[in-house]
């Protein structure tokens, strides 16, 4: 597959004066019938891998996205706050694979049972609709095989708490989202330098108020507490002696600034192990963040003050100079649309045999092939956070992590590039599915290569490669920052647990995990040139 992509490459640059600039040529183009159309929306980790691995001599590959680049999102916290830049931790979509068509542009809606698909052209994040440009043009692209890898976005409904809304809290889920956190509390550390100020005045501006004990809390708390402390000069307590730091930009600050942490839950980071969340609490408390478990939020009430309610019942109000949520997600408008759309597609085929849907938490329905359920066989798959695995008698919700994302891409894309029937059983002459012999009729076969079934695929049939394998996620373990030069690793090879570390070892692990799963050596060297360059030279404090 390397070897045709830069096959395809060297010809592209022998070509040059030939190449259509549209980027829809052939995808319309009557000559390239006989490859299939395969759309692929979003441009995060499940898109990312699958573009990575597709065989683009087979098919023809569209990306749409609004955002022409993929994201290493687990550092985006570390971006944040500019112990890396995060131009060192994207990577163009085009660069990913020259092969692959991307068009710039936001799905508005998707019409399954005429296999197209409606598309705001510009530019923007599939989370938000962004501002109403009517300039933008609005086209249909047709497809064989649609791609649904949009994600998710962050909780921002004050139907769950009231006063939760983008104008009141910072969220951390996009490049945009971490370059506002950076500005904005470059700008609180500025308000509070200015004269005429009270202490209480001044502590209330530097104090930081993160809302979710997941990942992105816990590792936005440490990073955060690292910045503060570099600017300020503030002293650190390690081994029981005192670090002095060298003057800072913000030296006379240190004082002030508090940082803390709420989760609802009795633990932070449910999804490690008992030992490893201990070890977070114990080094984020050691570090002088405030962190309070079992404590929920009430309301937020404007942009600088939260009420929570406590483990004993009582109310409380903060008054903070930031919020950052970091707690839950929910489904994009585009999800939310393509499940009711095919709700009510099962609706008018009578397909009312349920498969205890996962639409009611957010995720589109995929079958053990991640193929969508009621959606026309075959044409649909949907991969990442934003899907979920039925099955007859039970559903799967996988967590919703760039590693699951990752190899269901990968695993997609391999499932295409072999031949595999999506439909995987015979069809009647105007097309439709045979599913007679299903008990439940929105559950297709398992995927077949018709390869298989002649005699230069006997081979294949014998490595039992006939029939396609479900997807099945290898939960290689989990990382996380929480500040100090410290961090938890916990490695695993599926259900066997290997080892759990903690401290300057597990930030040892952690630091060499994201070096080699970064996803070029482009970004690799730029990463371990801002880490150099922040030790070296410190932080940058301007505001741009």
């Amino acid at each position: 597959l390397m070897f045709r992509r830069a096959t395809a490459e060297t010809d592209n640059l022998l070509r040059q004066d030939e190449l259509d600039a549209d980027a829809l040529s052939e995808w319309n183009d009557p000559k390239q019938a006989h490859k299939p159309r395969i759309l692929v929306i979003g441009s995060g980790w499940a898109s990312h891998a699958f573009i990575k691995c597709i065989d683009t001599e087979k098919s023809r590959v569209l990306v749409v996205s609004p955002s022409n680049y993929f994201v290493f999102t687990p550092m985006l916290a570390s971006s944040s706050v500019g112990t890396t830049e995060i131009r060192s931790i994207v990577e163009s979509t085009r660069d990913a694979n020259p092969t692959v068509k991307y068009l710039e542009g936001k799905g508005l809606d998707i019409n399954a049972e005429a296999k197209t698909m409606t598309v705001k052209l510009g530019e923007g994040n599939i989370i938000d609709d962004g501002p109403d440009d009517k300039d933008q043009a609005v086209i249909e692209i047709p497809y064989d095989v649609i791609v649904y890898s949009a994600g998710v976005g962050p909780i921002s409904s004050s139907k769950r708490t009231e006063g939760l809304s983008k104008e009141n809290v910072h969220f951390l889920k996009t490049v945009d989202d971490a370059r506002g956190l950076r500005t904005a509390v470059i700008t609180l550390l500025e308000k509070a330098s200015r004269p005429g100020l009270s202490d209480d005045e001044r502590r209330k501006l530097l104090t930081f108020v993160v809302v979710g004990g997941g990942p992105t809390g816990v590792e936005y708390c440490g990073e955060l507490k690292d910045f503060l402390n570099d600017v300020t000069g503030k002293e650190e307590k390690k081994n029981k002696s005192v670090v002095k730091r060298k003057t800072a930009p913000f030296a006379p600050l240190a004082k002030y600034t508090n940082v803390k942490l709420l989760q609802g839950a009795s633990d932070l980071l449910p999804m490690f192990d008992q030992d490893l969340r201990d070890s977070a609490k114990e080094g984020l408390l050691r570090s002088g963040v405030d962190v309070r478990t079992n404590t929920r939020v009430a309301r937020i009430e404007g942009k600088d003050r939260i009420v929570t309610l406590n483990p004993d019942g009582s109310d409380e109000t903060i008054d903070c100079g930031i919020i950052v949520w970091a707690a839950g997600t929910m489904p994009v408008q585009l999800t939310e649309k393509l499940i009711h759309n095919l709700d009510r597609a099962c609706e008018k085929k009578c397909l009312d045999v349920t498969p205890g849907s996962l639409s009611k938490f957010g995720r589109i329905p995929v079958d053990q092939w991640q193929r969508v359920l009621g959606a026309p066989p075959g044409s649909m798959i949907a991969i990442g956070d934003a899907s979920g695995t039925v099955r007859e008698t039970s559903d799967q919700l996988l967590p919703q992590t760039a590693q699951v994302a990752a190899q269901q891409g990968a695993y997609v894309a391999r499932l295409l590039n072999r031949g595999y029937d999506l439909t995987g059983a015979p069809t009647f002459e105007n097309g439709d599915v045979d599913t007679s012999g299903n008990e439940n009729p929105l559950f297709l076969p398992a995927p077949i290569n018709h390869e298989a079934e002649i005699d230069g695929g006997k081979r294949r049939k014998l490595r039992g490669m006939a029939k396609a394998k479900p997807f099945k996620f290898l939960n290689l373990g989990q990382l996380a920052y929480t500040g100090g030069g410290e961090a938890l690793s916990q490695v695993q090879l599926g259900d066997k647990k290997l080892f759990n570390q903690a401290g300057s070892v597990g930030f040892l692990l952690w630091r060499s995990v994201y070096i080699v799963k970064q996803v070029s050596t482009k970004t690799r060297f730029l990463v371990l040139f801002d880490w150099f360059k922040v030790k070296i030279f410190g932080r940058d404090v301007t505001r741009m």
